[in-house]
């Protein structure tokens, strides 16, 4: 494939997905990574994506992409609360849960906060809201994101292992249904998601949808790896995973 087929095939696949990996595209077009690396460059020279750290994007989407949690915390709150209702009805008092962190963790968190259970958080938007809890709250520590409120590194890995939680509630940049796959767009979030879903009982995730067929730049997880995912509206067409749940 010449050089301007492979820039063709590129520029699809982005107008497609928005975020593409390298490798996968080398893989694809069965050539080398150095090679997919220079269309990049190239590409971006002409202002048509930006490069970002093993793949690249298009501009706009990035735009989206990092708008603040205080900025995204409005956005689809309606759609968020259907899910944090459903998803908080699920824990009774005594549990142990783990809530991530995220802007759909906002409205579950003022759910969770009038139960009697021991909440461990990472989010510091969830902190927020805390009024006299009738809940036990435990911070996990370590560095803090400000862009992302929340905290994260290697301390807070280490903390978050010493618990086992009854639920987990986990936060995502949107889903593959059809390859199954779930992403975020965050290195260390990422650890942290995964930490929480290898020491819990149930493991739930949480989306609008929005978030439904709208691939990230991370994989994270596999939809099977949650007892449920929890998302508002109705089913789309076309056949879904059995444990997603709309509300």
């Amino acid at each position: 494939m010449i050089a301007s087929e492979r820039k063709l095939y590129i520029m699809n696949c982005l107008n497609k997905k928005g975020i593409i990996n390298l490798k996968e595209i080398a893989k694809e077009l069965a050539i080398s990574e150095i090679t997919v690396r220079r269309d990049f460059e190239k590409l971006e020279k002409e202002g048509k994506l930006r490069r970002v750290q093993g793949g690249a994007a298009l501009e706009e989407v990035l735009e989206d992409a990092e708008l603040t949690m205080n900025e995204r915390i409005s956005i689809n709150m309606d759609e968020k609360r259907k899910v944090a209702k459903y998803a908080a009805d699920l824990v009774n008092d005594g549990d142990c849960v783990f809530v991530d962190a995220g802007t759909s963790m906002v409205p579950l968190a003022e759910h969770l906060m009038n139960k009697r259970i021991r909440l461990v958080t990472c989010n510091e938007l969830v902190l927020r809201k805390m009024t006299n809890p009738a809940a036990e709250v435990i911070v996990v520590g370590g560095k803090f994101l400000p862009y992302y409120s929340m905290t994260v590194g290697p301390l807070a890995q280490d903390v978050l292992k010493q618990f086992h939680f009854s639920y987990s509630f986990i936060g995502c940049t949107g889903i593959d249904a059809q390859q199954g796959v779930v992403y975020t767009t965050e290195t260390e979030s990422m650890l942290m998601k995964r930490i929480a879903l290898e020491n819990t009982d149930e493991c739930v995730l949480l989306m609008d949808d929005s978030k439904l067929q709208m691939r990230g730049f991370l994989k994270f997880a596999e939809i099977a790896d949650f007892s449920t995912v929890v998302c508002n509206g109705a089913p789309p067409e076309g056949e879904m995973p059995e444990n997603i749940v709309f509300v």
